[in-house]
Parts: C-alpha cells; structure tokens; sequence
C-alpha cells in the first residue's frame, strides 16, 4: 500500500509532524551488554551475506542498494572477533557490476552480471582475489557465461546462491524484440562454485512476460521461481490522502536438476492468497506464506515442482492486538497492508512466520518528496514438522522509519537453546506502566529508542530484556538504532549498528 500527499494535504493531515521532524533520530547510549564497535563502510538496507567464519574471523560481503533499488557498491569485509576490528575492507564501485561472492580456501570470488551492447549477450562474470590482501590491485572479471538476447531491453538476471555456499544459479529471462509477441526465453544454468555444471534448462514460454521476479536456490540446484505480474495503478482518495495501489498477481515455477520446467497449478484456495513472501526451509522445500480469504495461507514446493502442502488457515488478523490502542490514532482508524517478512525453520522442525501490517509513504512538502514505513503489529505463526499450525499470537508493536532503505522490523532467531527477537523498541512500553496504550516509536525521538532482545517460549509468549537503553542525557546526533542482524554464534551475536551517519559492528554477549 503507497500513500501520495500533497502539501496542502500534509498540512491538514495527522502526519504532519513527520515533516516538521524528519531531520534528527534518536542516539543511545551502549550498556556492557554491546560495544561500540568498528566502523563499516556499508549503506542501511545493504542485503548482507556470510562468506565463512573461522576461529580469528567471519568474513561477509554487503551489497547496497541505489535509490531506485538496485544494486550499488559492494563490499567485502573481514572482521577479528578477537580484537573486535575490521582488519580488512573492499569496496567495489557499482560499475563493475558484482551482486554476490562466495569464498573458496582463502580466496575471496565476486560474482556479477550485465548486458554488453555490442554483443547483444548477457554476461555473468567473476573475479577472484585473497581475502587479506590490503589492495585489490587491477580487478579484471573474467566472463564465465553469457546468454544471447533477442531484445537490447527489458530482460531480467539474476545470480543466485544456495544457503551452503555451494552452488550458483545464473537466471536469465529474455524478452523478444518485438514487444507484442507472446512468448518469451528463460535461460537456467546451476553450477557448482567450482564452475561443474550441475543442470542447464533453457525454455520457450508462451505467456505474458514477467514484471519482475525473484529467486530461490536450494542447496541440490533446483531452482524456484517466483514471477509477478503488474496492472495499472488505480487512485482512490481515502480522507486526506490519495491512496495509490497497484494490482500484482504472481506463480511460482520450479526449475528442477533434471530441467524440467514446471508452473505450479494453482488450487482454488491459493488463488486468493496475496502478499506472499517465500524463503527456502531447512529441509530445502520452498515455503510461501501470506494472507488469504478468510485468513492466512501457505504453500510449499518440494523439489520435483509439486505442491507438498497448501492450506488457508481461517484465523482472522486482528485490526489492533486484544485490550491495546495505539497512542497514534492513525494506527488505530487505518489498517494497512498484512505483509509477511520472516521465515525461520527451527532446530527442532518447527517453523516460525513473522508478519506485520505495513504502509509505505511519500509525503510531499512542495519541493520533494520523503519516504516513511509504517510497521503496525507483530504476528507470529508457529507450525510443527509437519506445518501444522501450533499456535498465534498478536504482539504490540509500532514503529515508523524513514526513508527507503531502513526498516525498523524485528528478527527472529534461535541462540543459546532459546528462540529470541531482537528489534528497536520504545523503551516506554518495556519499563513498567500499563501497556493498553501502546507508544509508537519515531524516527524523531531522541530518548526513547532502545534495542530489544526478548525471548519467545512454546506458546510465543514473549519475556523482553533491554540491552541498550537510551539513559538521561541524549545528544543531538543524526541517530542510533539497530540496523540488521550479521550472524549468530555460540558466544555472541553480532548485528550491524547505525550511529550517527555510519554503520558500526557491535556484538551482544551472554
């Protein structure tokens, strides 16, 4: 859901304040429990990926994202969890085209893509250089495989990489040069990083082609596809806003390792699923989950295309969780759109779905334009080995975050034998009080931003403790809040940190 405001509609509108505010955000002060860690050189909302960890290091790449959404620089980042030190950091400019790496011994392989005009191909590349050299030298990607395109325009590629690090998917959707035809090629090609070629599907696809799409590779080289499909935007005014919404309809295609090339037949009851958000479970079956007629619903796909499990749970999604308000009474008078975010497969079997309801925001002062996301409650699903719904739960939880790039969300994830959630609070609504009114965290707010980590048990109940906390004197800075989670281990988790204008690696200790 998008929300367009002009500037005499600001005026009269409850979200005025964001305007008059939007320049400052809050600073906390760090308690033993983190530590104000080195600084990175990697933007808000970078998609973060582990390359390997040993005794001394973990060694990750960041790629950002541009303000259009598309990939921007990348970095490759050594950090010594002895010293706590970033001991190396390279920063490779969007020119070149890298969107993933992978690690082989101790050696660093950066993977790319791009469409070269004067070969009318698209071009997947790689470039390899040791992990601790202090200087990349001249980097010369070496062109590993290429597809012919038919149209200059319009195509799509990705790479894409399982979660064991092993295996490379180069996914190329082509469209015809004549933009009326209805048929279109997808070219799939998985390798191994040591370059093997584990499966190669290449497709004539009759249909109307793609608007975008995303994709999944599981750890044996099936790929998932998820295609989504747009119609027209359509205005309608809602108070003093004008809400503008856009249509998308989507399927899921499996590309298995013995190519077959298979669309999923959507059932009567999936067809009215929307809002679907997939990842890949533990067991390597493609999980996708959103809301549904009558309630939520999931699907999932097993290796060979076929649908495993699908079902729509009649559980309604509650508006406002039971006896809390907001103390924003547009998060009270509006519902916006319910918007799954997190899929965690549990050690045990279990499953846990993390949703929220979600508004995004351009708010107009005349001469530009500001980006909000409103995040109103939190919902958790637990299902059992056989994704059989165990429990749900609605939690209080608002939060508002400006600009494109952060969203203030919080994280599922299992440490130390306990499943925890890890999110920037109101530190009000954790520190005694009645909790009925429930207090909206602001980008705006100075002293009232504190970071979170609480425990969920069996029946999602959730025990929070504060691990940062604001304290009493609050300087005026440009912010502090927790940005993401980098990696958990035994001893400690390690998250990115935003201070200031800079992103910082912080840990939290037992």
């Amino acid at each position: 859901m998008v929300a367009y405001l002009s500037d005499k509609q600001c005026v009269k509108s409850v979200l005025l304040f964001i305007i008059l505010f939007s320049a400052s955000f809050f600073y906390g002060g760090a308690q033993n429990t983190t530590t104000k860690g080195p600084e990175i050189g990697m933007d808000d909302g970078a998609r973060v990926t582990v390359l390997g960890e040993d005794d001394q290091n973990i060694y990750f790449c960041a790629v950002d994202k541009d303000n259009f959404g598309k990939d921007d620089e990348l970095f490759v980042i050594v950090y010594d969890k002895k010293s706590r030190s970033v001991v190396v950091e390279h920063e490779f400019d969007e020119d070149y085209g890298f969107s993933t790496a992978f690690m082989t011994d101790d050696k660093v392989v950066l993977v790319g893509r791009t469409f070269n005009k004067k070969s009318n191909r698209v071009e997947y590349f790689q470039y390899t250089f040791p992990v601790m050299n202090k200087k990349k030298g001249k980097i010369v990607p070496n062109v590993v495989y290429s597809v012919p395109a038919e149209s200059k325009k319009y195509n799509l590629y990705r790479v894409l990489r399982s979660s064991d690090g092993q295996k490379l998917a180069y996914l190329t959707y082509l469209r015809p040069s004549n933009r009326s035809a209805e048929e279109y090629a997808l070219d799939v090609m998985v390798c191994g990083v040591d370059g093997r070629v584990v499966a190669h599907t290449q497709k004539r696809i009759k249909g109307e082609f793609p608007n975008y799409v995303k994709g999944y590779l599981a750890n044996d080289g099936t790929v998932f596809l998820e295609e989504h499909y747009y119609t027209d935007r359509k205005a309608e005014p809602r108070g003093t806003m004008i809400m503008f919404s856009r249509d998308v309809s989507f399927r899921f295609v499996t590309v298995t390792t013995d190519q077959q090339y298979k669309p999923m037949q959507m059932e009567e009851d999936i067809e009215g699923m929307y809002n679907m958000y997939a990842e890949i479970l533990a067991d390597q079956r493609l999980m996708a989950f959103g809301a549904a007629k009558n309630g939520v619903g999931m699907l999932v796909l097993d290796k060979t295309g076929e649908v495993a499990k699908y079902g729509v749970y009649e559980e309604k999604i509650p508006d406002l969780p039971e006896g809390v308000t907001y103390d924003f009474d547009y998060y009270n008078e509006n519902s916006f759109a319910f918007t799954p975010y997190q899929i965690l497969s549990l050690q045990d079997g279990r499953v846990l779905v993390l949703a929220h309801q979600h508004l995004y925001s351009l708010v107009s002062n005349g001469n530009s334009m500001r980006a909000y996301n409103d995040h109103k409650n939190l919902y958790l699903y637990l299902f059992d080995k056989e994704l059989e719904s165990l429990t749900f739960v609605t939690r209080p939880f608002g939060t508002q975050s400006a600009g494109d790039k952060h969203e203030d969300l919080p994280v599922a994830f299992e440490w130390d034998g306990e499943t925890r959630l890890l999110f920037n609070g109101q530190v009000s609504n954790y520190t005694g009080g009645s909790k009925s009114k429930w207090k909206v965290l602001f980008p705006t707010k100075l002293s009232e931003r504190c970071l979170v980590l609480g425990t969920l048990d069996d029946d999602l109940r959730f025990t929070p403790k504060i691990v940062r906390d604001p304290g009493p004197d609050v300087p005026f800075t440009t912010g502090e809040y927790f940005e993401q989670l980098l990696k958990v281990t035994d001893d400690a988790v390690y998250i990115i940190n935003h201070r200031n204008s800079d992103n910082f690696i912080e840990e939290i200790r037992k």
